[in-house]
């Protein structure tokens, strides 16, 4: 859940006492209506170094940080650039809006910047993590846009079950052990089958309660399944590199068929994403499809006892199958298919900045010398930046050790958290590790990574 937040606002003529500002105050109090607090307003010369020192500071900081400004010059795209290090490049869709508001201005922007727009006919507001970036004469007229992604990340995270119990003596105290708990326990009687709504903040919580009713229960537990809305709202998402992932996944399972298709699974952010937009296609595709999804776990030597947590919470509220093997990936791959012969395809989370996969296809087979399946990568071509916004924009749960400044994970041995989190708070008067969703610069994503011989 984000809270706090932080305003640049970029104007000369403001500064030279020649320009009123009304957006200020308008800003700050939509904001105070959303529940966030603004802490910090910053009011800066059109100057390249002194924003990106504003956005460098601010966005490790703050949770959301909104600069406002005139933005006839690409000052502030360029601070955005510096502070992401990432090139401007010309992004076609912003020329194609800014054509068609006849509106001439500079189009280049790092590459994994987004748009929020009602439309093309508009200026856009321009997004980058939790930085957005308003043109201020177009701020009253859209700030709707703004309000819904605002809105959406002030939600704190809320995980819910259903399960479905047979009735006997044992069951309401089962029940009362539960209600003692920090889980929200709704009840709904159908004859002898009682339907029990489980609803919490703490992903832990929930998934300890279905394991205790589980144990308890045993043969009257008769099944568990996640009602939520939020399938919807992602299929409705029109955001490009999330319609591709759920087109990729869907023509993967209608190529393959549910059940011949399993996911690589380590608990790690990018395939906890994948498996997440998977079980989101299961349900909205395959609603009546009641087989666990099949996931494999290759895991290492000396492996994070929070990842092997992680995973088996997962395994619970997701309604996984999963083999573990400790093996290497080829040697894991091959027992996989010696027991699941029928497995044609997996879906991995591999994304392009990882090694050896800057040439990978979406769908591409294994190499001859390996076992033979189709690996599908949904997320090939996604950010260090997409996998945040979707984490925590659609309340997705992860492994904690990304709030402790892990950024990418291997194991004890041979993982750090990342040097570039570390963080000089002057409140608290000492270094702390920033969590993973902070780092602007994805270059970094694996610098805690492969340090065995640092050490």
């Amino acid at each position: 859940m984000l809270q706090t937040a932080a305003l640049i606002f970029v104007s000369d003529l403001f500064l030279q006492g020649k320009k009123e500002n009304k957006t200020l105050a308008r800003l700050i109090s939509e904001l105070n209506l959303l529940n966030y607090q603004v802490e910090k307003v910053s009011i800066v010369h059109e100057n390249e170094k002194i924003v990106t020192y504003e956005l460098d500071i601010l966005s490790k900081h703050f949770d959301i940080v909104i600069v406002i400004g005139e933005l006839n010059k690409d000052i502030v795209f360029k601070a955005l650039s510096n502070v992401t290090f990432q090139d401007l490049e010309t992004n076609l869709k912003f020329e194609r809006m800014l054509n068609n508001i006849k509106y001439s201005s500079n189009c280049r922007l790092p590459i994994a910047t987004k748009l929020l727009a009602v439309n093309d006919d508009t200026y856009p507001i321009i997004q980058f993590q939790r930085i957005f970036i308003l043109k201020e004469e177009y701020l009253e007229k859209f700030f709707n846009t703004l309000r819904r992604h605002l809105e959406q990340y002030r939600l704190p995270a809320k995980y819910t079950k259903t399960i479905h119990v047979q009735m006997n003596g044992n069951t309401s105290q089962i029940l009362d052990k539960i209600k003692k708990s920090n889980v929200n326990v709704l009840c709904q009687e159908n004859h002898t089958v009682l339907a029990v709504m489980l609803e919490s903040t703490n992903f832990a919580d929930i998934t300890d309660c279905e394991n205790l009713m589980k144990k308890e229960l045993r043969d009257n537990f008769i099944e568990s399944f996640i009602e939520n809305k939020i399938f919807d709202m992602i299929y409705a998402n029109p955001e490009e590199r999330i319609q591709q992932a759920i087109e990729n996944i869907e023509t993967c399972l209608a190529n393959y068929s549910p059940e011949n298709v399993f996911l690589s699974f380590n608990g790690g952010k990018d395939c906890t994403i994948l498996l997440h937009l998977v079980h989101t296609v299961m349900n909205i595709k395959y609603p009546h499809y009641k087989r666990p999804i099949f996931c494999l776990y290759v895991k290492s030597e000396n492996a994070f006892p929070e990842q092997d947590t992680f995973i088996s919470q997962c395994e619970v509220y997701f309604n996984l199958e999963v083999m573990t093997v400790s093996l290497g990936i080829k040697e894991a791959l091959n027992e996989v298919l010696l027991r699941k012969p029928n497995l044609k395809a997996c879906l991995m989370g591999t994304r392009r900045t990882d090694p050896f996969s800057n040439d990978l296809k979406i769908f591409q087979m294994t190499d001859s010398d390996w076992p033979q399946v189709m690996r599908v990568s949904p997320l090939l071509d996604w950010h260090y930046s997409d996998i945040w916004d979707y984490i925590l924009y659609y309340k997705v749960p992860y492994c904690k050790l990304y709030d402790l400044g892990f950024t990418s994970l291997g194991n004890t041995l041979n993982t750090i958290r990342n040097p570039c989190l570390i963080y000089h708070d002057v409140f608290l008067g000492t270094d702390v590790y920033l969590p993973a969703y902070k780092m602007l610069n994805e270059n970094k994503e694996r610098s805690g990574r492969n340090i065995l011989n640092k050490i």
